[in-house]
Parts: structure tokens; C-alpha cells; sequence
């Protein structure tokens, strides 16, 4: 009788930390909105400055919290060392190094993207509130998680498409800017499921420059091996470890699907 409500305990704890990272996803993003309204109020911005101003937010971010994460958190080892959970141990391997070519071919494929993507979704100018906000960002956490999990899942479980995911899998390990190590296809795939959300719910400027920040700051981490914030640092590890399961954001969908490779914390 103990272990039965023991095992239900864990199993409430569980899937209270997947709605957790939602709900500070969703916070997060809202905090990071009223801050861009705050900032933008006065300032009309036609397409060419949404473009401009959307594709920096995203390049900017991904990269200064990237670098914050290698080369400032994890150049503290006793910190490194609080701020893992991860159990399972795989060789080190080189990373992704920063070549010119590499970061202006990255930099066009993201200005391409931000500009389709503004081009084609309906601009929906909802106001300021924080209920509307908070539930716009609900709504678009949840469905872009599950976007992700189909297509990430598929790229599995499809042979055809598991050649497009292998440039991914390149790493057993995983460090913040393996996040942005993708073939093309896969990049534009992935994008997809991110934007495909925007096309229903629609997009006000300022809700799409606080989700690419948090969602580059959730990414990042989520292949950082670190524990920070949004996604603890042996989720996604695992999935790159064992090569199967974990294939959403966090572990809701993967819960819900029966695809979750279970978290073996430290004692």
C-alpha cells in the first residue's frame, strides 16, 4: 500500500514539473511582452522593421545566451557540477565550431524565415492584457510542443526521414549551440512546427520577439546539459544518449504517448 501511493506521488511530481515548464515558459513570455510593449509603444514599426527587429531579437539571443551558457556558466566546474542531474556519462566530443560562412549562411536562412513568416501569418493586434497574453502564450507553448513531438518522433521512427535527423544526432553529448546543428530540411521542418501555431493564433510583433527569446533561452538549455531554468539537464541528454524517446520540448506529449524515457537523478 505504501509503495502504490508512493508510485503516485512521483507519477503527480512528474507530471506536475512537464505542466510546470509550461507555465514558466508561458510567465516568462509574458514578463518578456510587456517588456517589448513597454519598449515599442510609441514606435510604429511597418513589415520592414518587424523583419529587422524580429530576426535580431533571434539571432542575438540565441547567441548571447548560448555564449552565456559555454562560455560563462560552464566555465565555473562547481557550478557546472550543482547545476547537472545527469547520470549517464558519454565520451567528449568536439563541437560545432564558428566558422564566417557558417554564421552569414545561418544568419540568411533565419532572415528568410522571419520574413516568410511575417509575410504570410495574419497580424492580429490584440491589445495589452495579461489574460489574453498569458492564454495566447498557453495556447501556442502546448501546440508547438505537440508540432514538435509528430515531426520529431517521425523523423525516428521513418527511415526516409531519420537521414534528414542524423546531422542532429552527430553528437551523443550534447552542448547549447548543438540546438542549431540541423541539415536544412530538418531546420526548415522544425521551423515549421514552431510557426505553424502563429498561422492559427495569429501574431502580434511583440508576442513574436518574447517567444523567440524564451524560446531560444529554453532550447539552448535543453541541449546545455545544465539544469537552469526550463528543462532539467538529462532530458533531451537522454534522448541523444539512447537515441529514442523524449522527442518533445518537455515530457507531456512524451508522457501522454508512452515515449518518455524516464530521468535517473543523482543521490
Amino acid at each position: 500500500m505504501i509503495n502504490l501511493n508512493t508510485s503516485r506521488y512521483e507519477k503527480i511530481i512528474d507530471v506536475w514539473s512537464e505542466v510546470e515548464f509550461y507555465l514558466k515558459v508561458v510567465i516568462c513570455c509574458v514578463i518578456a511582452q510587456q517588456f517589448f510593449h513597454w519598449t515599442l509603444g510609441n514606435i510604429t514599426l511597418n513589415f520592414s522593421k518587424q523583419v529587422i527587429l524580429y530576426w535580431a531579437i533571434g539571432s542575438l539571443s540565441f547567441y548571447g545566451i548560448g555564449l552565456a551558457i559555454e562560455k560563462g556558466i560552464k566555465q565555473n566546474k562547481r557550478l557546472t557540477e550543482r547545476l547537472t542531474i545527469r547520470t549517464v556519462k558519454v565520451k567528449e566530443q568536439p563541437y560545432p565550431s564558428f566558422t564566417a560562412k557558417g554564421i552569414v549562411i545561418g544568419e540568411l536562412k533565419t532572415l528568410i524565415t522571419v520574413f516568410s513568416l511575417l509575410f504570410i501569418a495574419p497580424e492580429v493586434h490584440r491589445g495589452n492584457g495579461l489574460l489574453l497574453n498569458f492564454g495566447w502564450f498557453l495556447l501556442r507553448i502546448v501546440a508547438a510542443d505537440f508540432c514538435f513531438y509528430v515531426a520529431h518522433r517521425l523523423f525516428h521512427e521513418r527511415k526516409k526521414l531519420l537521414k534528414i535527423h542524423l546531422k542532429h544526432h552527430e553528437f551523443a553529448d550534447t552542448s547549447s549551440f548543438v540546438a542549431g546543428h540541423k541539415s536544412l530540411t530538418e531546420y526548415i521542418v522544425v521551423t515549421l512546427t514552431d510557426v505553424l501555431p502563429i498561422f492559427i493564433f495569429g501574431y502580434d510583433i511583440t508576442q513574436l520577439l518574447a517567444w523567440t527569446l524564451i524560446g531560444n533561452a529554453y532550447n539552448l538549455e535543453g541541449h546545455s546539459s545544465l539544469s537552469l531554468c526550463f528543462i532539467s539537464s538529462d532530458f533531451h541528454d537522454r534522448h541523444h544518449t539512447h537515441f529514442k524517446g523524449n522527442y518533445g520540448i518537455r515530457g507531456f506529449w512524451d508522457r501522454i504517448f508512452n515515449t518518455l524515457t524516464p530521468i535517473r537523478e543523482k543521490h
